[in-house]
């Protein structure tokens, strides 16, 4: 093996390296903002929430959809800190709203606390 050879594979498995750091660290998706509200959308699937973590700005209020493509439990949410909980049918929407504080936690499960989300207000 000569010295090009060399740099070339210690060059892609650095390159490898850091892909799989950037994997590691991407941030959770934001709420888009849209005038004064931030809007996000929950899709709920026999496999749970999609997103399941979301970051949206504290102090600014949010616009949450939870739309039901599934037939599981995911479709019975609960949202503690908001005293809030309904359950869908799939195809069916659910719009809340709610403003959280800057560095709240706004945790959503379902009923039987298998799938779980949040809300992370930054």
């Amino acid at each position: 093996m000569n010295t090009t050879t060399k740099k070339i594979g210690g060059f892609a498995a650095g390159v490898l390296l850091s892909a799989g750091l950037l994997t590691a660290t991407l941030p959770t998706p934001d709420a888009r903002a849209h005038g004064d509200e931030q809007h996000v959308t929950v899709t709920i699937t026999d496999k749970g929430y999609s997103p399941s973590s979301i970051a949206v700005k504290g102090g600014k209020r949010v616009a949450m959809t939870f739309v039901s493509k599934g037939d599981g439990c995911g479709n019975s949410v609960t949202i503690p800190a908001l005293k809030k909980s309904f359950t869908l049918k799939k195809g069916q929407k659910k719009n809340i709203a709610f403003t959280p504080k800057k560095g709240q936690t706004i945790a959503f499960a379902c009923s039987m606390n298998m799938y779980k989300g949040k809300v992370v207000a930054k």
